[in-house]
């Protein structure tokens, strides 16, 4: 399976953006950025392209099978990758539920793969590991979602309260050059 993982993250990435235009928006946006920071630079810092995930999904699965044993680690590295992307609801209102919709189209594109089906503890694993990484996933854009929520609504406050600071200080000038000494 490990051979086809390229082609079934693509299937699956592929189905996700049909179903999902705010993810083929993000990705044609990442994919025209990308172009032009290969013509800028030398070397490629974006991750964003759908290649890119395809890399990125077969790697991380890979690796997350092969570390079964620590889930403390695993868990912490999911968390990771959905804080990651909190900062596309800001930018490219990437939501939850883009998350889940990948979980349920992960599901459906790997339980109908013949190797899957062939043992049902397969199918079960399977099941069991995209809910986990599904649940991991949202759980870390949450909880990063609402820390970026919480800056700028704190952010807006700063800026309100330095421009109220400005307007007294304004007036006491005002009020100063008006009272004689």
């Amino acid at each position: 399976m490990r051979s086809q993982a390229p082609n079934i993250m693509r299937r699956i990435l592929v189905s996700l953006e049909n179903e999902t235009p705010k993810v083929k928006q993000i990705f044609y946006k990442a994919a025209v950025l990308d172009a032009f920071s290969r013509e800028s630079t030398s070397e490629n810092t974006t991750s964003g392209t759908i290649d890119d995930h395809i890399k990125f999904m077969s790697t991380f699965f890979d690796e997350l099978i092969q570390n079964l044993d620590n889930e403390g680690e695993a868990v912490v590295q999911i968390r990771k990758i959905g804080q990651d992307h909190a900062k596309l609801n800001q930018s490219c209102s990437f939501n939850a539920e883009i998350w889940e919709r990948l979980g349920e189209i992960s599901m459906q594109t790997l339980s109908s793969l013949d190797v899957v089906q062939k043992t049902r503890e397969g199918g079960k694993a399977w099941r069991a590991l995209i809910a986990c990484v599904t649940d991991e996933l949202r759980c870390g854009f949450d909880g990063e979602t609402r820390v970026f929520s919480r800056k700028s609504s704190s952010t807006e406050h700063l800026t309100e309260d330095d421009d109220l600071q400005q307007r007294l200080r304004q007036m006491r000038l005002d009020f100063a050059s008006a009272v004689p000494f």
